[in-house]
Parts: C-alpha cells; structure tokens; sequence
C-alpha cells in the first residue's frame, strides 16, 4: 500500500489541478488491482481460509479517501468530489458488466460459488434505504456522495475479487476497466551508493 500511497503523494504535494486527481485516481486503482492480482498468485492452492485473507474492500477504499481529500486541495473542491464520484460510479459499472451471475458459477466451489459469492452479489446489487446524503449543504453533499460512491465501488471489487478467486472473472486490465500497473520500484540493495 506504501507504492499506492506515493503516488498520490507525489501528484498531490503541490495542490493540483481539478483533471489530475482522477488521473492519480485511475493510477492508485491500477495499483490496488495489481496487488491483488500477486496476491492471488501468491494463495495458489492453499486453503479456503487463506483465500479469504486476500479478498478486501480496504485497497480500493484507500484510493477513493486519498482522492477525496486530495479534491479538498483543490481551488473546486465540491466539483472535484462531483467528477471524482462520476468516475467511481462508471468504474464500478464496468466492473459488474463483465461478472457472471450467481446461477452462472454454482456448485464450481461451494463455498465460494454457492455462498460468498451470491451473498456478496445481493449486497452489490442491493436497493438503497434512502438519500444517504439529504439536507446537506453543498460541500458535505459532494463529500458525501463521492464516499458513497467509493463504498459502492469497493464493494464490486470485492465480488470481482471473488469471481478472481473462482476463475470466472477476467483480470481487471484485460476487461479494460483498469489500466495494467506500473512495474514496482525498484529496491535498493544494502550497501549500494545512492546516485
């Protein structure tokens, strides 16, 4: 998480510009996929426990807090947070248009296709109880909207991360809804000179 975290770092220390924080945005989410997807290298075979450890809203959440308060350096907070929550919203669309339904995948693992897996496409796919965001005024309503979009997403990346899990789900660059990401940086060996 410290390699998502400097990239927000470095394209946010100088207060930027409204069009470069969905830009860090989409670069903190390539991140958060990439890692998941060696975390998945990782579990190989191992138990079901193991696998659950892998699966987490907590990447994707990190990146839309970072954006978010990002947004507040900004000379437009409130349309920074208004085009932040659009691109959250679209994002997540993109995800569940490329999962299979529930009935698709059962009886492939039970309990990850017959439990966790529909379970968590109810939550995905639930009604919401109301505004979350009524009588607020204009700056809380964008922040408040945005988080709720944030949540949202996070919510989808788990059950893409499940259906990862289950083989039925394509990696997030290949269905094109998050760019490949950048190779790591590079660590310094002990006792080597710094340039």
């Amino acid at each position: 998480m410290r390699f998502v975290a400097a990239s927000f770092t470095v394209a946010f220390a100088t207060g930027p510009a409204l069009a470069e924080v969905p830009t860090a945005y989409a670069l903190c989410m390539a991140q958060a996929v990439g890692q998941f997807e060696t975390r998945l290298a990782r579990y190989g075979d191992r138990s079901v426990r193991e696998a659950i450890e892998i699966v987490s809203r907590d990447d994707v959440q990190h990146c839309g807090a970072l954006a978010v308060a990002s947004c507040d350096g900004t000379a437009a907070p409130a349309a920074c947070k208004t085009d932040l929550a659009v691109q959250q919203s679209g994002l997540r669309a993109a995800v569940l248009d490329d999962l299979p339904a529930p009935d698709q995948v059962q009886g492939q693992a039970p309990f990850w296709s017959d439990g966790l897996y529909p379970q968590m496409w109810d939550i995905v796919h639930g009604r919401s109880a109301g505004p979350d965001c009524a009588g607020a005024d204009a700056d809380y309503a964008a922040w408040c909207a945005t988080w709720q979009a944030n949540l949202r997403l996070s919510e989808t990346v788990m059950l893409w991360q499940i259906g990862r899990v289950l083989g039925v789900a394509r990696p997030g660059p290949e269905a094109g809804w998050v760019a490949d990401p950048p190779p790591p940086m590079p660590v310094r060996r002990p006792n080597e000179e710094s340039n």
